[in-house]
């Protein structure tokens, strides 16, 4: 098997014509370079040095000189690449996250980050939390931040953290006929038609498993992947829709918009943040998820 050692041995007898010339350079002693070469020689069946003062290659080792440095060139490469990689200069940062996420919550830590890693491309893409662990698992992105729900099938090589969990509301117009209601029972929101995230989406999930636990058909009438898009059919319509408050920011200050609690509401929505334990120990993702606790904190003291 070859080794690195004996090829830079080789390439130093070539550049240097002499055994114990390359021996200096490499800081080895004479006969070990000379024994790197025989395993060399032996790993090949063909010799390729002549030992002649100053020592020159074969035909075989001429052949090979190119090969020989083209290989050290890129362990060099590779090894640059990788202290650069640990020491927080990696050229990019993959986020996905779910959507609510991406427009209420990273906004305000993303510029810190950026200011820390200036020479970082980050990339933050929104998705549904079925899609974002998805490209986790094929090694697309670098970070996760999910709606957590029983369904989540967790990697042993995962790291999982809780972000923080939130309370899930009913989002409809001001003129609504259940906007007389201050709480709304599970019943009296069957009856009406549903703007809903699609599949794939873990609060598409949540309103069909709690209407199915409580043996309730509902009305999914309309799909859509974007608080924004939600906010603006139910101003205009009697549809409803049920929301995580993280993603009721604007409806708050909406007057035309009504946001009513649940009579028996269901468990809190849960965030997590999930990466794999190797990216963790590389100082941009273990940056990003300390700003990222701190602002789960901070949002976590204004609720």
């Amino acid at each position: 098997m070859l080794r690195l050692d004996q090829l830079q041995s080789f390439l130093a007898i070539a550049e240097t014509g002499s055994f114990q010339a390359a021996a200096r350079r490499c800081g080895v002693t004479q006969p070990t370079i000379s024994r790197q070469i025989q395993a060399l020689e032996q790993c090949f069946g063909m010799q390729l040095l002549h030992r002649s003062n100053p020592v020159k290659l074969t035909v075989a080792g001429d052949l090979f000189l190119h090969r020989a440095q083209r290989i050290c060139q890129e362990w060099r490469a590779a090894n640059a690449e990788l202290k650069a990689m640990q020491n927080g200069q990696q050229q990019e940062l993959c986020i996905a996250a779910i959507h609510s996420i991406c427009r209420y919550f990273l906004p305000g830590l993303l510029p810190a980050f950026c200011q820390a890693f200036p020479k970082m491309q980050l990339r933050v893409t929104a998705l549904g939390s079925d899609r974002a662990l998805k490209v986790l698992q094929d090694g697309l992105v670098d970070l996760a931040i999910v709606m957590g729900d029983r369904h989540l099938l967790k990697q042993s090589e995962w790291v999982v953290e809780l972000l923080y969990s939130e309370p899930v509301q009913v989002l409809m117009a001001a003129e609504h006929p259940l906007a007389v209601n201050e709480t709304l029972p599970w019943q009296l929101l069957a009856t009406f038609p549903h703007v809903v995230f699609k599949d794939g989406y873990g609060m598409r999930r949540l309103v069909n498993e709690e209407f199915s636990r409580r043996g309730l058909s509902w009305q999914p009438a309309l799909e859509l992947n974007t608080p924004e898009a939600f906010i603006a059919v139910i101003r205009e319509s009697e549809m409803v829709a049920l929301l995580p408050r993280s993603a009721l920011q604007e409806a708050l200050e909406d007057p035309t918009l009504v946001i009513r609690d649940l009579a028996a509401p269901p468990p809190p929505r849960q965030v997590l943040a999930i990466t794999t334990r190797d990216r963790l120990t590389l100082p941009p993702v273990a940056q990003l998820l300390k700003l990222i606790r701190e602002q789960a904190a901070h949002e976590s003291c204004l609720s």
